[in-house]
């Protein structure tokens, strides 16, 4: 059935230095290149993750001063607006203010002026009136009572 000799024994005794010699030129060192490229893909990993961390830290902070940025220059802008439209307002209504008050004294002007006009020409009737009695008359006459309500109310 089986049989057992030398031969075999040196088979497998060559099959295990056979092994043993593989092992020390071709496994270690193909296991030893997989375990460093193990170790510098885990790094390249781990490397990666840090840099998206940071990068991410960094676009938050970015986002949150642009925003800060945002917001202040709206602020500002905003009261600026303000401020302009108030010195608007106010130069406007000091400009209503001395427009009203020209407008005032130019109306008191002119019924100072009015009256004054009114009374020369009552002194002007008066005299007229007298100049054509002593005309169509031939003397000089002069006009006591003179109706000044009459006078106005004509004038008016």
């Amino acid at each position: 059935m089986f049989e057992f000799n030398a031969t075999f024994l040196i088979a497998m005794f060559s099959f295990v230095v056979f092994i043993m010699i593989m092992n020390a030129i071709l496994y270690k060192p193909i296991q030893k290149v997989i375990n460093e490229r193990q170790t510098y893909i885990d790094d390249n990993h781990n490397a990666a993750q840090n840099s998206k961390t940071k990068a991410k830290s960094i676009l938050d902070d970015k986002e949150s001063r642009l925003n800060e940025a945002s917001a202040k220059s709206k602020h500002i802008i905003s009261s600026r607006v303000q401020e302009e439209n108030n010195r608007a307002k106010g130069l406007t209504e000091s400009a209503k203010a001395e427009s009203l008050q020209s407008i005032s004294s130019a109306k008191e002007a002119l019924h100072n002026e009015e009256i004054q006009t009114a009374d020369m020409l009552v002194s002007n009737i008066k005299d007229l009136a007298e100049n054509i009695s002593s005309k169509i008359l031939g003397e000089s006459t002069s006009i006591e009572n003179v109706d000044y309500d009459y006078i106005n109310k004509v004038l008016r």
